[in-house]
């Protein structure tokens, strides 16, 4: 996009492969892609609100909440769109009603959110020594 910055369209780069391939190839994985899903939804009615649907699915596929949750992203070019998600799923008549849920995914803390930029999902894991649960949608 035209108004985004340098850090976060620049030069990253991310390799996904099985982890016997990484090793073959000498490389020592970073993190592990455990789960995705892909969802679409109709541009006209709910443009850009895919990640409000994949997020309660792929911490259903891992036997998750949200509240495994240490580090949160969300990789989408507008934080406007990532305000429109955070409300979706606070919405008790939205996850009711369009996601079929039986209440709302709830509040996700700001403060978890990926504030490193970067275009990997997994770009907080850049520096970082500790553990790390994260998972990204």
């Amino acid at each position: 996009a035209g108004n985004s910055s340098a850090l976060t369209d620049g030069a990253s780069a991310c390799l996904i492969m099985r982890e016997d391939k990484a090793l073959a190839l000498g490389f020592k994985p970073k993190a592990y892609l455990r789960e995705f899903c892909y969802v679409a939804r109709d541009p006209k009615e709910q443009l850009l609100l895919g990640p409000s649907y994949a997020t309660h699915k792929i911490l259903e596929r891992a036997g998750l909440t949200k509240d495994d949750i240490d580090v949160w992203e969300f990789h989408e070019a507008f934080a406007g769109q990532i305000l429109a998600v955070l409300n979706a799923l606070q919405s008790e008549s939205f996850c009711k009603n369009y996601m079929g849920r039986s209440e709302a995914f709830g509040e996700i803390p700001l403060e978890k959110f990926n504030n490193w930029a970067g275009l990997c999902p997994w770009a907080p894991l850049r520096g970082y020594r500790g553990q790390v649960n994260h998972y990204g949608s």
